[in-house]
C-alpha cells in the first residue's frame, strides 16, 4: 500500500512540475494596432433576441437625410483622432447630396465613435445611386480599416427611389 502511495505521490509531483514548467512559458502576441473602421449605425434593438450584423453598407430613400456612416476606434483613445475621407460613387455632389466641407471628422478622446453625415438632396432618381465614403488619413498613425486586409475602411450608402 505504501508503495502505491509513493508512486501516486511521485506521479503527482511530476504532473505539478510539468504544469509549472508549462505555466512559466509566456506566449507573446502582437500588439493590437490602433485602427478606425466604418459600419452602419443601425440599431438592432435590446435583449438576447436582437441580432447585429456588422456591415459597411446602408441604404435610404432620397427623401431621407442624411446618409450616415459610423466611424469607430477599436481601442479607446486618450486623445482625439481626426480623420479625412473622400466621396465617390454614382451619386453626384450638388445634385444628389451636399459634400461636407471640410471632409474630416474627429472622434473625441474617450469616445468610441462619431458619425459621418452626408446631407441628401431630395432629387428624383430613375435608378439607385451610391455614395462611397473612403477613409483617407488618420492622425497619430491610426490604421485605416481592420485586419490584414484593412476591411471596413470604405462605406457604401445607396440612395433609393
Amino acid at each position: 500500500m505504501q508503495k502505491r502511495h509513493r508512486i501516486v505521490q511521485l506521479l503527482i509531483g511530476v504532473a505539478v512540475i510539468c504544469c509549472l514548467a508549462a505555466c512559466e512559458k509566456e506566449e507573446t502576441y502582437p500588439d493590437m494596432p490602433n485602427a478606425v473602421y466604418m459600419t452602419s449605425n443601425a440599431i438592432t434593438g435590446p435583449g438576447s433576441s436582437a441580432s447585429t450584423a456588422i456591415t459597411n453598407t446602408a441604404s435610404g430613400k432620397v427623401s431621407v437625410s442624411p446618409a450616415v456612416a459610423r466611424v469607430y476606434v477599436n481601442i479607446l483613445q486618450t486623445k482625439e483622432v481626426t480623420l479625412t475621407y473622400t466621396l465617390g460613387g454614382t451619386a453626384e455632389a450638388g445634385v444628389n447630396y451636399t459634400a461636407p466641407d471640410p471632409m474630416s471628422i474627429t472622434i473625441p478622446a474617450g469616445k468610441w465613435f462619431t458619425d459621418i453625415k452626408i446631407p441628401v438632396i431630395n432629387t428624383p432618381i430613375t435608378a439607385n445611386k451610391t455614395i462611397i465614403i473612403a477613409l483617407a488619413t488618420a492622425t497619430d498613425d491610426v490604421q485605416l480599416g481592420l485586419g490584414s486586409d484593412r476591411n471596413y475602411k470604405t462605406f457604401t450608402y445607396t440612395l433609393t427611389k
